[in-house]
């Protein structure tokens, strides 16, 4: 255990063997805020936002498995909600957690889902990111379309430029630094300069074979009784106008629609910030 950059890093033994690395800012005995990242993400999508929640929470941020630090599956089948949604009830038992509140971007919304649905009170408040019970299929045929590729740019230079390019609709009016973060939160760097995704490429295999059965979500969203705050890019490709008004229909909960961006909202915006602080205090 180390700590930097004002957070603490730790590595959780998964019962199968495998190691889980997560984060945590934020004095213990706060209030736990556990945040949950997109398909192909990390823990440092929460860097920001944990550092502004720390001094009210204990904010705790996760690899997944399969991604950066976390081990990766031998199994690619394994790479599945059942396994990523065992990996949190390990964790939040081990670190002995009572009541959490969860903050879940795009996949990591679906996980959130899930629990809050299937235990209410350990999950008395969620924070979906871009995310429902349905998925826009522009949006998933855009995921795999450069999901596990395999891709290797040839420098840093050249991995800022390809992504920016594919990823600019989504993201038309960042800055030099929000792209710069958002590129290389999940990239890493190889021994000959080259850089390549920090996440195994074989999350594809059941992302391809998955049915959009296995994707709708209503019965979930329909159980659900924790207290609800969403947040749905304007541009967004996932989360659909028509969804998110269905999703209204059947539920009284608070929704933001973020101006100007796509899939998925940073989190990192002072309204987006402040709307998240007051809901959770």
């Amino acid at each position: 255990m180390a700590t930097k950059s004002g957070f603490t890093e730790s590595f959780f033994d998964c019962p199968d063997g495998g190691s889980l690395y997560f984060r945590s800012y934020g004095n213990p005995n706060n209030q736990p805020v556990l945040c949950m990242h997109g398909l192909t993400r990390n823990a440092n999508d929460f860097h920001q936002l944990a550092q502004f929640l720390q001094e009210s929470f204990y904010v705790i941020s996760v690899d997944q498995r399969g991604r950066a630090r976390s081990s990766y599956l031998k199994d690619p089948m394994a790479y599945s909600p059942e396994t990523y949604l065992t990996d949190m009830t390990n964790l939040i038992g081990h670190l002995g957690l009572k009541k959490v509140y969860l903050v879940g971007t795009s996949m990591g919304g679906f996980m959130a889902m899930t629990m809050a649905a299937f235990d209410p009170v350990l999950f008395p408040k969620i924070i979906l990111n871009d995310c429902g019970p349905e998925i826009g299929s522009t949006g998933v045929n855009n995921i795999a379309s450069y999901l596990g590729k395999g891709e290797i740019f040839n420098s840093k230079e050249d991995a800022f430029t390809t992504i920016q390019q594919r990823h600019m609709p989504a993201f038309p009016n960042f800055s030099n630094k929000e792209w710069n973060d958002h590129i290389f939160a999940n990239m890493k760097e190889n021994k000959d300069g080259s850089w390549q995704f920090d996440y195994d490429q074989s999350i594809r295999v059941l992302f391809e074979a998955a049915s959009p059965s296995a994707t709708d979500l209503w019965p979930i969203w329909e159980a659900i009784t924790s207290e609800i705050l969403l947040f749905k890019g304007e541009l967004s490709t996932l989360l659909s106008n028509e969804t998110l008004k269905k999703m209204h229909a059947m539920k009284n909960f608070v929704s933001h629609e973020i101006k100007g961006i796509g899939h998925t909202p940073t989190l990192n915006t002072q309204f987006e910030q402040e709307s998240i602080l007051k809901f959770l205090l």
